[in-house]
């Protein structure tokens, strides 16, 4: 849940330093944010070209938005990445 809250923040290179640094690591480790990190890649990446984003990483990021809303921290991200982010 952390990382999902600087996660924007962290792809648009706006994170601070030990903020940048926690978050590299954690999505280096916990698949399940690198794999939402790179959804959110592609679509900053298509939105830059002006295309629409593959339907493929809309429905993944749509899937994680919801899995935020409704499930605990454990169920959102593989672990626990420190208690100060911002």
């Amino acid at each position: 849940m952390q990382v999902a809250r600087v996660l924007q923040t962290y792809l648009d290179g706006e994170a601070g330093e030990v903020t940048a640094q926690r978050v590299a690591a954690h999505v280096e480790d916990c698949r399940r944010c690198g794999l939402e990190t790179a959804v959110y890649q592609e679509i900053k990446n298509s939105l830059a070209r002006q295309e629409l984003p593959n339907e493929t990483a809309m429905a993944r990021l749509r899937a994680f938005g919801a899995t935020l809303l409704t499930a605990g921290p454990a169920e959102a991200c593989d672990e626990t990445v420190g208690p100060d982010w911002a």
